[in-house]
């Protein structure tokens, strides 16, 4: 080596290419490494290059801290109903009153009717005997469709916990009224709704109003401020929207009934417009559901542009003011 020159940089004999795991603690013990090997020199340079995967970064997770990132695999609690289950369905007679009855008073009302066709004289034994088998007959079906007739399952309140707000309280309270009135309105206009597009309509309503209920019961909800956006746009559709669309559907279910033709044509045609004002609105508590899941908060504003934007894209003329 002549004078003047620099030597060339050499391969340090200690240390490791692997870099530190920034999370281990500092008494750890290192891995010792391997020995090198003997047909290589220690100024030599290797002829094949380090994989990355050979190379532990700093942010490349240990099997231990994997264990703590995913979904963790535990076992459901809860309790399995079936679909006839008294937990999950409205509760039902029993099987006693919901056969018995009706075969007991079928029989008591023929025997009746048998004593006194016979005692008045009205008829001989055969005709007293066919009066009686069919007054029976009539009681027991009347009664057997009274008693097992499909029942509503009751609806239950939300309760509001006792940490809410007094200002939000008022609010959640004004909604839960408003449901209730519109809910008891639409068991009115049940009776009415001879049309297969009137009873979707008010099926619609009932499904919006239990939704509405269910996010004024959430934590999440009950834990905003009253002029939260959320907050006041459900209290706009519930004490507002929802009842004026009912009302319209209640006046088109009246044309309906004294209407034929073309008539009765255009005012279906009113009453599938209100049922996709519907479907908008329930649109609207669902983008809301999405946001207190999510974490997401947004100001009144916001929800009454995406209304109007969902009303444009369904080409609908609103008859609410949004």
């Amino acid at each position: 080596m002549s004078a003047g020159e620099t030597p060339p940089a050499e391969r340090p004999d200690s240390g490791s290419s692997r870099l530190p795991d920034p999370h281990a603690p500092e008494d750890a013990p290192r891995a010792e490494q391997p020995a090198p090997d003997a047909s290589t020199s220690a100024g030599s340079v290797p002829t094949q290059p380090t994989a990355p995967g050979d190379r532990d970064l700093p942010w490349k997770a240990t099997a231990e801290r994997r264990d703590l990132w995913g979904p963790r695999q535990t076992a459901l609690e809860g309790t399995v109903h079936g679909p006839a289950s008294r937990e999950v369905s409205a509760p039902r007679p029993s099987w006693l009153l919901r056969l018995g009855a009706p075969v007991v008073l079928g029989a008591l009302a023929g025997l009746a009717t048998l004593m006194v066709v016979l005692g008045a004289g009205l008829g001989g034994p055969v005709l007293a005997l066919g009066a009686g088998a069919g007054v029976g007959v009539l009681a027991l079906g009347g009664v057997g469709a009274a008693v097992n007739r499909p029942r509503r399952a009751r609806h239950s309140r939300p309760v509001l916990d006792a940490s809410v707000s007094d200002g939000t309280r008022e609010v959640l309270e004004r909604i839960l009224a408003a449901d209730e009135t519109t809910r008891a309105r639409v068991t009115e206009l049940r009776p009415q709704a001879s049309a297969a597009a009137a009873a979707a309509v008010l099926d619609d309503v009932d499904s919006l109003l239990t939704r509405i209920d269910a996010l004024v019961g959430a934590e999440q909800l009950q834990g905003m401020r009253p002029s939260a956006g959320e907050v006041t746009m459900l209290e706009g559709i519930a004490t507002r929207y929802v009842p004026d669309l009912v009302d319209a559907a209640a006046d088109i279910l009246g044309f309906l009934r004294t209407f034929a033709g073309s008539a009765r044509e255009e005012a279906l045609e009113n009453l599938a417009a209100i049922d996709r004002q519907l479907a908008v609105l329930a649109e609207g508590v669902e983008r809301i559901e999405s946001d207190l899941v999510g974490g997401v908060s947004h100001s009144l504003e916001v929800h009454s542009e995406f209304l109007r934007q969902r009303f444009a894209d369904q080409h609908l003329d609103p008859i609410i003011d949004v």
